[in-house]
């Protein structure tokens, strides 16, 4: 079920989530994974189940059943065995397809860069995109004071520059608390 740390796998290489193993399905031990990917079949094969760490999965893609892709792992033939697996799925960002659109990116990119208001000046930094059920939210943390979130729509997220590293954040006195 599990092997050891992956011999072409750098200690701190970075890894993006691209589903999570929701529950079982049938009596033979399949699962259900909800793919947080376009494609799918970034889910098949050995697949990390942390963000460091050397753990995988062996996963094999059967089937999409509504939101959920069915997938057959190594070692699993119970469905009482998939309690012990729920994990989240990982790859590393490098096993990503590349990206040939200038208006395409990876969300996982937007962490780091820096946050600018419309006049260009730097107003904090970009800290992750988040999503809890009713669209992506940009966590935005200001110079000063508590992080906050920022609908990912292009009303508040005019522009995004990944070759200088920086968003535009605009109208986010509607989102800060004091």
């Amino acid at each position: 079920m599990t092997s050891p740390q992956e011999p072409n796998s750098a200690p701190n290489e970075k890894r993006i989530c691209i589903g999570k193993i929701a529950s079982s399905h049938g009596v033979k031990g399949l699962v259900k994974i909800a793919p947080f990917c376009e494609d799918f079949s970034l889910l098949n094969g050995k697949i990390f189940t942390s963000e460091t760490g050397g753990n995988t999965l062996n996963i094999t893609l059967k089937n999409s059943v509504g939101k959920y892709v069915l997938a057959e792992i190594e070692g699993i033939t119970s469905p009482e065995q998939v309690k012990d697996i729920k994990f989240s799925l990982y790859i590393p960002r490098e096993e990503l397809p590349d990206i040939n659109d200038s208006d395409e990116f990876y969300i996982e990119d937007l962490a780091g860069l820096t946050a600018l208001n419309d006049k260009k000046e730097e107003i904090g930094k970009i800290i992750t995109v988040q999503n809890y059920g009713a669209g992506n939210l940009l966590e935005v943390k200001p110079l000063k004071g508590e992080s906050y979130f920022v609908p990912f729509e292009d009303e508040y997220l005019p522009e995004i520059n990944l070759i200088e590293k920086y968003v535009i954040v605009i109208n986010t006195d509607n989102f800060i608390i004091e």
